[in-house]
This record gives C-alpha cells, structure tokens and sequence, in this order.
C-alpha cells in the first residue's frame, strides 16, 4: 500500500515562541536532553497543535506511557494532532489494541485524518481480531464519503487487507472517479473468480489510460 507523505506543518508557520517549544519537544528524544519526563509529558497540553504534535512522537519515542496518551491525542481538537497520533499507531509493539479507536477517526471532518486512517488500517488491519467489521466501516468510506481522495484512500485500504468481504465494495467503485477506479483495479490483485476478471475484462476500455493499463497488467 502507499505511504503516506512524510509528515509536515500544514497552515501558517508557528510564533517564534511555538517554535521553539516544538524545537525541545523534538530534542527531547535525544539522549542528551534536560527533560524529564513530566516536562515532555506537559508539552502534550501545549497551545501550540505543533507542539503537542511534536511532543507525542517524543512520547511515543520514549514510550513514556505512549498508548493512553495516544488515545488522548486521537481526540484532539487540532486535526493535524490527531492525524499525527493515528500516524504514530504503527509505532506502539501493541497497535492492534488501538485499532477500534482509530476506526472512530473514519468520520472524522478532516479528509487528511481519513485518509491518514484507511493508510493505517491498511498495514496493521489484517491482524485484528475482527478483520470483517474493519473492512465493513472502510468500506462505507469507499462507497459514501464526499471526497474521492478518501474514497480512493479507502478502496487502497481494502485491497491491502484483501479480505473477500470488500470484494464486492471495489466492484462497485470501479465506475466512480479517474482516480478511484484506478485504485479500485489495482486493488482487485488479491481476488480471483470469474466476476473478478470480468470487472478487469471491462476495464480495458476504461477511460482512464492508467486504469486500462492496470486492468492489462493483473490479466496478462
């Protein structure tokens, strides 16, 4: 599945003042800091999102109590906070713990964080104890969410897990939007059967070059 981009500011650079709070909450991961833990831990409640942002990837870094103030972050009410949480998921050595209340996030109002979820679902999904609810609630995403990069988020995320409960959800997205449809044939490279290589058959006259090229490539 594609990574994500790696993780930058989104909106208007910090104060001065921010910055340099973020600067020691990112220091403090190094061997060297004059932290303690009760001040990394506080930078957790800082005004600036920035901070909090950096300040959780130190926790985690440092596994300083890293899963609950996770859960903390995944209800923030700066979305780039909790688009970072969901990130730092794959971190924690116990992440299949986490994934329910990461799956709440995929209603969330910020299609960064959506997509950020489908991409995390995507890698350690497969080994949750109930892979069918993760691929039903993903799958609402991929048929009803208002932005096709989400969609296409979600179709990705289903054909990573590969299981044949979102089989029938990728049928049906192959004639939504350029990028969803293309997605949407990649994803179909788990599945096998005859509705499967009729869909990628009908694909090859797609619109979309690199949906047809796709379609060419899982049937040769």
């Amino acid at each position: 599945m594609t990574a994500l981009k790696k993780h930058v500011h989104e909106g208007d650079p910090p104060s001065e003042e921010v910055a340099d709070r973020r600067r020691q909450a990112i220091l403090a991961r190094h061997v060297n800091s004059e932290l303690d833990a009760t001040e990394i831990i506080g930078f957790l409640n800082d005004a600036g999102a920035v901070v909090r942002e950096a300040a959780l990837a130190t926790v985690v870094k440092l596994d300083l109590d890293a899963g609950k103030h996770i859960v903390n972050a995944l209800d923030d009410d700066d979305h780039g906070v909790r688009k970072r949480a969901v990130e730092l998921v794959i971190e924690l050595s116990d992440n299949q713990e986490y994934i329910r209340e990461v799956l709440v996030l995929l209603d969330d109002s910020s299609t960064f964080v959506v997509e950020t979820v489908c991409w995390v679902i995507g890698e350690i999904g497969n080994n949750y104890e109930n892979v069918a609810e993760v691929v039903s609630k993903v799958s609402q995403v991929a048929l009803k969410h208002d932005d096709s990069l989400c969609r296409e988020a979600a179709v990705a995320c289903l054909g990573s897990l590969g299981h044949i409960d979102g089989l029938a959800t990728l049928l049906k997205v192959l004639d939504d939007k350029p990028n969803v449809r293309r997605r949407a044939t990649l994803a179909l490279a788990p599945f096998e059967g005859p509705e499967v290589e009729e869909a990628l058959k009908r694909k090859l006259k797609d619109r979309d070059l690199q949906t047809r090229q796709a379609a060419e490539d899982l049937l040769s």
